[in-house]
């Protein structure tokens, strides 16, 4: 288990995998989620990149000193990290508010990131569209209407802390409406993106994802059929012959 120190004494968890000769690779999950998500593409991507996995503050292995979640601390996060391990230069992957991360990424850090792969990472954040999503983020709800996934919390999380988490989660969503990246925003992002998204994506709609991939100047969209939200739901085929085609024609 490695960890890093961030400057306010929280432990982050990442771990690395590859040869550090090839290209690298930050592999970033989602909101309530954890490295696990990426495990079974990133066995695919070791042959090809140097990859680095990290759990998001207060998910999973890594902590959290600060009290609340805030997407401009977890961009911090990953800005020291990177200097931690001297990575000048990166191609980002995020699933979920992974993706969104990215995207901050790429506005903070230009000469660093290389490329973008954003899959099902929603971007529209409006009010009605948070307050959904919060009303589905109570844990009591969870807990009573979706108990599998409670459990899932559970193991990921701890037993502990999976209720306070997910309580942050919602509040950091409705920062988004007014303090989160516009459209004006992505479109100063200077590096190629693959905007991807399954067409039975129950949070993304295609819609959604093809007007952002038209946004960014260097935009691409890719729509896998039959696939909904989970990364689960992503086979290593077609979605990383597509993904190693998009880097190859950056490279």
């Amino acid at each position: 288990m490695t960890i890093w120190i961030t400057d306010d004494g929280t432990d982050l968890y990442y771990t690395t995998q590859g040869s550090r000769a090839r290209p690298a690779l930050l592999l970033l999950p989602g909101l309530l989620g954890a490295t696990t998500q990426w495990q079974e593409l990133a066995q695919a991507l070791t042959a090809d990149y140097y990859l680095l996995l990290t759990d998001l503050r207060g998910h999973g292995r890594s902590g959290n000193s600060a009290p609340t979640l805030r997407p401009e601390r977890m961009l911090q996060d990953l800005v020291g990290l990177l200097d931690h391990l001297e990575i000048s230069a990166l191609h980002v992957a995020g699933y979920d508010f992974g993706g969104y991360l990215a995207l901050m990424l790429a506005l903070s850090q230009p000469r660093r990131v290389r490329t973008l792969l954003l899959h099902a990472a929603r971007f529209y954040w409006t009010a009605t569209a948070v307050a959904r999503m919060r009303a589905q983020l109570d844990p009591d709800a969870l807990a009573q209407n979706a108990p599998a996934y409670a459990d899932s919390l559970v193991q990921t999380h701890g037993a502990r802390r999976w209720r306070e988490l997910v309580r942050q989660a919602a509040d950091l969503l409705a920062l988004l409406p007014e303090t989160g990246l516009t459209e004006r925003m992505a479109a100063q992002v200077q590096c190629p993106v693959l905007v991807s998204v399954g067409d039975r994506d129950e949070l993304v709609s295609v819609a959604e994802a093809q007007r952002l991939s038209r946004i960014l100047p260097q935009g691409q969209l890719l729509a896998l059929p039959g696939v909904k939200h989970s990364l689960a739901q992503v086979t290593a085929v077609p979605f990383l012959p597509f993904v190693r085609h998009f880097h190859a024609q950056q490279s």
